[in-house]
Order: structure tokens, then C-alpha cells, then sequence
């Protein structure tokens, strides 16, 4: 793609970001449009004609393993009612930096520390301008076109995605105060970077037209080796460990399904648990994954009752689906023994290597999860009525996310501490 119709492409991808996906089922539009989570670029969307193109933090050692070929091993655990918050355990609420004119800001994921933060800020109805936050003080990332910072990690090495002048997707690091494009490999035409792990691993997709594919950039140099993930059809990846196992999605023409490839770029697909349609991962960190499942066809009539099943094992009933209108529903996956715990109370956002969470409600309101499924409130800022959680460090004391339209930092006790 070329000129207008590159520009009109990527315009049609920053709309489908702030697009829910539609009727019932998992979508490579719809994987995109979450793994981007930005939602405010309207300016952009503005200018489509009518082309319609369909484009979509880790620590510690995951254990990879095939449900291609489901025993039944895997239980499915609906989280049922929404967890009773701990009033003993408060968050508090502080507000970011916005570099100088910008308005508005949102933060999209964090180091595992908590001490970085990655995201964008725009002034006014401007295009985004990346952001990496140190604390609370942030530093503007100087990329050409609009673009928004993905991920970092505790070296403060961020990595995001842009428009290039050509109207093409482009993955970019920030490394030591300096912008490097990362290399496209020959038969592709633009790319994202979605994700980056200790090592200075990066893990995105490479576009060529309507085509994708998962990859990872060994390091953020302009020379740097990219490896295109093993897969039959279309993937994606949106997270990687700090082990190399890379999260994300394939595609069979259908629908998407949640994939992860192991260190040695071996791929293996989670089975979704029966009553479920397609599914995606959107992160990892540690030995938990988190993604989304698609709601049974409501055509089929079929109305699951249960609270548990094994994975794959279609004789047995379905987990509760809550009642709200969202198509999908988010689930978190124990990747050490592939069991998959369905969070009806919100969207997950992000995970730690607790299995802690964090879940935005669809009152506008966000929570720290524990795996048990109780909540602590995250509070707006005094002036707002409305919070959204993206990030959650290692050790579930820290969160960050945006209350209204500015980035906020949420400190969080434990234990009564």
C-alpha cells in the first residue's frame, strides 16, 4: 500500500481501536484494536475514504505446553460474583506529568518494577506523542508522526508503534534518549512492536497488505535480527517473557485462537474450554497469561450453568457467562497446569507474576484483582468519576492507568502495611 491508500489503512487501524469487536467472536480487528488500547487518535479516523483492511511484560520462566491436542487436564474456573474489596488494603491515587502543552494523557503498560511507564499524551484533538514516564515525571518521545509508547521495561528501554511519512506501520525503540526504527524483513511493509522483556527482546506483528505475522526482534538495534514466528496462518504477538515464550493469536480464517510459542519458537495453541468460541492472549508475565474468550453463538441456544470443566472436554457443562452485552469475556491462564480462570466481574488488563490482576468494570471503575477473585478499589482522581487500569508491577503495590483523560500512578498496600 501506497500513498492515500496506505494513509486511509492506517487510519482504518487506529479506528478499529477504539472499535469493540463484533457478534460473539474473537478477531484479528478486534485483537488489534486491544492490544493498541489507545482510544482517543479520532483525528486520524477522520480521513478514512472507505478502505476497509483488517490488521490486529514478562518476567520469569513460563511453562510452555500443547492443548492442541487437549486430555482433558485443564480446568476452566468461572470467578462467578465480583470479589469483596479489602477496605484494610487502600490504593491511593496520584496524578502523572504531562510533558509541556499536552492536555491529555494515557498510560498502556508498565516496567515490572512500577518504576517506568509507558503511553502517549496529545494536546487538544492533536495526534498522540509518545511518553515514557520515570516516576511521575514524563519524557516526550520525539517520533516522527503520530505514534504511542506499548511497553517498557526496567532498563527504561520502551518500544511502540507510528505512521511512518508513507502512511505505513512503523516499530520503533527508544533506547538511551535515542529513536531507532526496527527493521521490516524483506516481503513485509509495516510492522508494530507490542511488547518487551528484560533482554531486550521485542515481540509484534509484521504486515504485508491484509497479511500478518508474529515476530520477535532480537534487541532494539537498527540492524537487529528478526525472527518470524512458526505459524499455518495469520498471527500475532502481543507479550513475551523474559524466557523468550511469546503470547498472542492465530488465525484460520474463522476465527482467532490464543497461541504461544516457546523459547525455542516452537507454537502451541490453548484450546478454549468448551462453550467458548475463538480466543486470544494479550499478555504474560511470569507464569501467567491473560486474553479473551468469545461468547457461545447465541444462536445455538444453549445456555451454560455450571462453575467448572476440563478444557476440551466437550461432555461437560460450561462455566456461568456473565449477562453484560460485551461480546467477549477475559480470562486468565495458569500456564503451569493450563488452568483458565474466566473474570466476569471486568476486562484484564494486565497481570503479575501472583496472578494478580488488574480489571476495569464496566461502571467505569477499575479494581486490583487477586487471583481469588477479590477486589481493591482504584481510585479516580478527586475531580473524576472514572477510572481505567492498564499496568500492575511485579510485586501488585503499584498500578497505573488513566483517571478521566489524565495518567494517574496508584499506590497499593498489602496486608494492612
Amino acid at each position: 500500500m501506497h500513498g492515500q491508500e496506505g494513509r486511509d489503512a492506517e487510519a482504518v487501524r487506529v479506528l478499529l481501536s477504539e472499535i469493540a469487536p463484533p457478534s460473539s467472536r474473537v478477531t484479528v480487528a478486534g485483537l488489534l484494536a486491544e492490544g493498541r488500547r489507545a482510544r482517543r487518535r479520532r483525528r486520524s479516523a477522520a480521513a478514512v475514504t472507505g478502505v476497509l483492511v483488517l490488521s490486529f511484560a514478562a518476567v520469569g520462566g513460563v511453562s510452555a505446553f500443547d492443548r492442541s491436542s487437549d486430555d482433558g487436564g485443564g480446568q476452566v474456573l468461572s470467578s462467578g460474583a465480583a470479589g469483596t474489596a479489602d477496605p484494610s488494603t487502600p490504593c491511593t491515587v496520584t496524578e502523572l506529568e504531562l510533558p509541556a502543552k499536552a492536555t491529555t494523557g494515557e498510560v498502556n503498560a508498565g516496567s515490572p518494577s512500577g518504576r517506568f511507564l509507558a503511553g502517549f499524551s496529545s494536546v487538544g484533538n492533536a495526534l498522540a506523542t509518545p511518553v515514557r514516564w520515570d516516576g511521575t515525571r514524563a519524557e516526550p518521545i520525539k517520533v516522527n508522526g503520530p505514534a504511542e509508547a506499548k511497553d517498557v521495561n526496567d532498563s527504561g528501554v520502551t518500544v511502540g508503534s507510528g505512521q511512518g511519512a508513507n502512511g505505513r506501520s512503523v516499530a520503533w525503540a527508544f533506547v538511551d534518549g535515542t529513536v531507532i526504527t526496527l527493521p521490516i524483513p524483506k516481503g513485509y511493509t509495516g510492522a508494530e512492536a507490542n511488547a518487551i522483556n528484560a533482554h531486550g527482546d521485542v515481540a509484534g506483528v509484521l504486515f504485508a497488505g491484509d497479511r500478518m505475522a508474529a515476530a520477535v526482534w532480537r534487541g532494539t538495534s537498527a540492524n537487529a535480527r528478526v525472527d518470524i514466528l512458526p505459524a499455518a496462518s495469520g498471527a500475532t504477538a502481543f507479550g513475551i517473557s523474559d524466557s523468550g515464550v511469546v503470547v498472542g493469536s492465530l488465525d484460520d480464517g474463522k476465527d482467532s485462537f490464543a497461541h504461544l510459542w516457546n523459547a525455542q519458537g516452537q507454537g502451541s495453541r490453548l484450546t478454549a474450554p468448551a462453550g467458548f468460541g475463538g480466543s486470544g492472549l494479550l499478555g504474560v508475565r511470569g507464569e501467567w497469561a491473560y486474553g479473551v474468550l468469545s461468547r457461545p453463538d447465541e444462536r445455538s441456544g444453549s445456555v451454560p450453568s455450571s462453575t467448572t470443566q476440563r478444557a476440551g472436554d466437550a461432555t461437560s457443562p460450561s462455566p456461568e457467562l456473565p449477562t453484560a452485552v460485551n461480546p467477549n469475556v477475559s480470562v486468565v491462564w495458569d500456564l503451569r497446569n493450563g488452568q483458565a480462570s474466566i473474570v466476569s466481574d471486568g476486562a484484564v488488563k494486565a497481570v503479575n507474576p501472583g496472578g494478580e490482576t488488574v480489571v476495569n468494570h464496566e461502571d467505569r471503575t477499575a479494581s486490583l484483582r487477586s487471583p481469588d477473585g477479590a477486589l481493591r478499589k482504584l481510585p479516580s482522581l478527586p475531580d473524576q468519576d472514572n477510572a481505567h487500569a492498564t499496568a500492575l508491577s511485579d510485586a501488585g503495590t503499584q498500578a497505573a492507568g488513566t483517571s478521566g483523560q489524565k495518567p494517574v500512578r496508584w499506590q497499593c498496600m498489602k496486608g494492612g502495611k
